[in-house]
């Protein structure tokens, strides 16, 4: 999952050698020049990054973040990827991700036998359900199989139809514009179908789920249950960004999709994948460009079909 924030010291882009130069003396970054941003889109697309920059700190990212605003370089947090469409050709920008402190989990007991779980916004999903199985926390199998991090989950307010992040979740640690940390409670928030209402300028720091005690066995058997079920119904095997549209009210994307006869429509490498209509796969040096137009016509065959307009759930990177 991608958490794309603008720049809020201006529209151009300072590509000159000085900046840069200032931006390798940062203390606590580690940092990756000319990043394939294939090797960090579960999609498996996207020319070169300027830079990939980890902060390992609170202090350390909000001096990348000040650096950026001084150089007027476009900025955007990554989590893991997985639900994102990232550019074909070389970007002079900064990608994010976050490390160091941001990978922490820290498990108390609450009141009334909850477990309250404080957990860093670069925290991989698939890790986070490890550690809830280990020590017996229930409350979040449904995210069993999803991919990305913890950040980019709360963003978008991932789930299945079986639950959503918001759900469990207590409230959200976040960065803001002015560079100064908040803590905002689920009260503060609207969370909906696949957003949490966040304004754009926030950056996610980690976020306190509230779980419960269960038998690790019944955990288990939750996870097992559902990602047999999406072995059944998703192409798993084939780099994808998941689920590319929200489902509408009333008849879900991937129905009309394919009653509009688009399974396994394909341009280039990208294809709507016969398994699930909702999912384009990339069958092979797919690029941007070509998913950019199977989504365009899948938008416009079911619009034409069924007078719906599909919103997109993948998030688009302009270059």
């Amino acid at each position: 999952m991608t958490v794309a924030v603008e720049n809020r010291a201006g529209n151009g882009v300072d590509a000159k050698r000085p900046a840069w130069e200032r931006l390798k003396r940062l203390a606590q970054v580690d940092l990756s020049w000319d990043e394939p941003l294939s090797a960090h889109t579960t999609f498996r697309i996207g020319g070169p990054v300027k830079c990939l920059a980890r902060p390992k700190t609170e202090d350390a990212l909000k001096a990348l973040l000040r650096w950026a605003a001084e150089a007027s370089v476009p900025y955007w947090v990554l989590g893991g990827g997985s639900n994102v469409l990232a550019p074909d050709g070389p970007w002079e920008s900064l990608a994010i991700r976050l490390d160091g402190m941001f990978g922490a989990v820290e498990c108390a007991e609450a009141a009334g036998g909850a477990v309250r779980l404080k957990v860093g916004a670069g925290v991989k999903l698939a890790r986070l359900l490890g550690y809830c199985l280990r020590y017996r926390l229930s409350g979040m199998e449904f995210l069993v199989g999803i991919p990305g991090t913890l950040g980019g989950a709360v963003v978008m307010n991932a789930g299945t139809a079986e639950g959503s992040l918001s759900q469990v979740l207590e409230g959200i640690s976040v960065l803001c514009a002015d560079g100064s940390s908040r803590w905002m409670p689920i009260g503060e928030l609207s969370p909906g179908y696949r957003f949490l209402n966040l304004p754009s300028s926030v950056i996610v720091l980690g976020a306190t789920l509230s779980l419960r005690r269960a038998p690790r066995e019944e955990i288990r058997r939750r996870m097992s249950q559902g990602m047999r079920v999406r072995r059944r119904t998703q192409p798993l095997n084939l780099p994808s960004a998941g689920c590319v549209f929200k489902n509408p009210p009333g008849r879900p994307a991937g129905a009309l999709i394919e009653s509009a006869g688009l399974k396994g429509c394909r341009i280039g490498g990208a294809e709507v994948s016969t398994r699930h209509a909702n999912w384009i796969v990339n069958r092979g040096g797919a690029t941007a460009g070509d998913v950019r137009q199977v989504m365009e016509r899948v938008e416009e065959r079911v619009f034409k079909r069924f007078g719906v307009r599909l919103e997109r759930e993948i998030r688009v990177l302009e270059p």
